[in-house]
């Protein structure tokens, strides 16, 4: 059964590094491409906890959540800023934001 959940954690980690490289241009699939790959990340912690049968994993891993919505709230805002600011989302006008 572990075998089964370690063959997702592959599959959502493959996914997600997959679906970084192809969506390049639309910077929303890429923030829910990371996200999958912090929740695979995530769930392979708490595998390791569960087989070693300590909690560490699952602390760790209730941090790692944490950061993945901080990190998304961060990151959906500052498209929004940008999207009123240029009226597109596109990943070629985000090069503009330099200093």
């Amino acid at each position: 059964m572990l075998f089964d959940f370690n063959l997702l954690v592959v599959i959502m980690f493959c996914i997600s590094i997959i679906g970084i490289i192809i969506n390049r241009s639309n910077i929303i699939l890429i923030l829910v491409s990371i996200e999958i790959l912090l929740l695979s990340i995530s769930m392979n912690f708490m595998l390791t906890s569960l087989t070693n049968f300590s909690l560490e994993g699952q602390i760790i891993a209730i941090y790692v959540i944490t950061i993945a919505a901080i990190e998304s709230a961060i990151g959906l805002s500052i498209i929004v800023a940008f999207y009123k600011i240029k009226g597109s989302i596109s990943l070629k006008l985000l090069n503009l934001l330099k200093g």
